[in-house]
């Protein structure tokens, strides 16, 4: 399995992975063959590719941290939560309220289950609302940036709360705004940066809602060197849940495709988001990202320093830079090669050029 750019789909491929709707609908299953016309819906849904099936991904499989029913059924019920905010029921929290644990608590299950594997970014990236995706994938990366920082099981849930409800106010707040294509006005960035009180004043009603779960939401703009909203905290004074799901929220933000902004691949926003330790993100909480979230991930194609090409078929946690790579052959019926990055010596002057999309 490879993941493959909707500017190169071709028709013929085969699916290696269902697609979802934003009301949790399959838009393809896993096996079918791509035609012309989906490749078009595909782009003009603003997916950013799809994974395949071909002879020579074959054995290459992708290891998802949370399951795509799980994501599935999260962003479904995100879907419902935010019809009911806006339709004005003021309980619109509470009365999803049982749901929405049941779902977390499945993700933590799954996420506590395969503690051992990396995040990639593009398995997530599976639904075609970037709204509801994005609330579920800052979630996912939340809880495993949680659980690695050893967080126990009644903080996890929490954290899990606050993540999946950290844009709750942008339903409250001009759709103008929220998908304007260009650089928003001073004014309008200052109504947009009212998004987490918002939310808050929302779900005020709901007396269940710890108060590390509402300070995370409130604060997860805030900064690590105090350049942060709504109070300019900085370092320790910003509750280690926002300081997560800020770190999370940016990663996930720049990995997709937006109004306003192309995304950026995983290898420049891993390194953007490591580059910012210190500034923006807490350095302890970035040496974690560092060994959970893979910069190159499975079913990725790449290009080397030595000219060849060839796809991630497996990542070292303790040297996410140097993957084992599948090599593409040279020649039709060529047996497969690989190039071990990490622990072949002849390969320590190599080095990842960029990844091919």
């Amino acid at each position: 399995m490879r993941f493959v750019s909707v500017d190169n789909l071709k028709a013929g491929m085969i699916a290696g992975k269902p697609l979802f709707g934003d009301s949790g609908h399959i838009l393809i299953q896993a096996g079918t063959t791509i035609t012309e016309g989906f490749i078009n819906k595909l782009k003009a849904m603003m997916y950013n590719g799809l994974y395949i099936d071909d002879a020579f991904s074959e054995g290459i499989e992708i290891e998802s941290v949370v399951s795509h029913e799980t994501r599935k059924r999260t962003a479904v019920l995100m879907h419902h939560l935010r019809g009911s905010a806006m339709k004005g029921n003021s309980n619109f929290f509470q009365s999803n309220m049982r749901e929405i644990t049941n779902v977390l608590n499945q993700m933590i299950d799954e996420i506590v289950k395969s503690s051992n594997s990396l995040v990639n970014i593009i398995d997530m990236k599976d639904f075609d609302s970037y709204t509801y995706q994005h609330s579920v994938n800052v979630c996912v990366l939340s809880c495993v940036i949680g659980l690695e920082y050893d967080m126990p099981r009644t903080r996890l849930n929490n954290l899990a709360i606050a993540a999946i409800l950290h844009d709750i106010g942008k339903i409250f707040i001009d759709i103008d705004i929220i998908n304007k294509p260009g650089k928003l006005t001073e004014e309008e960035m200052d109504i947009m940066k009212t998004h987490s009180s918002i939310g808050i004043e929302k779900l005020s009603l709901n007396k269940f809602l710890q108060y590390s779960v509402t300070s995370a939401i409130l604060q997860h703009h805030e900064r690590y060197d105090g350049s942060g909203y709504p109070f300019g905290k900085k370092g320790e004074e910003i509750p280690t849940e926002a300081q997560i799901i800020a770190m999370a929220d940016v990663y996930d933000a720049i990995t997709s495709k937006r109004a306003y902004a192309l995304p950026i691949a995983p290898p420049k926003a891993y390194e953007y988001i490591t580059g910012n330790s210190g500034i923006a993100f807490n350095p302890e909480l970035i040496e974690i990202f560092a060994r959970k979230i893979a910069p190159f991930p499975l079913g990725i194609q790449v290009r080397l320093s030595n000219g060849l090409t060839g796809i991630v078929c497996r990542n070292y946690e303790d040297n996410l830079l140097r993957p084992l790579i599948k090599l593409m052959p040279a020649r039709e019926n060529e047996e497969p090669r690989f190039l071990d990055m990490k622990n072949d010596t002849d390969s320590y002057n190599i080095i990842i050029e960029n990844i091919v999309m």
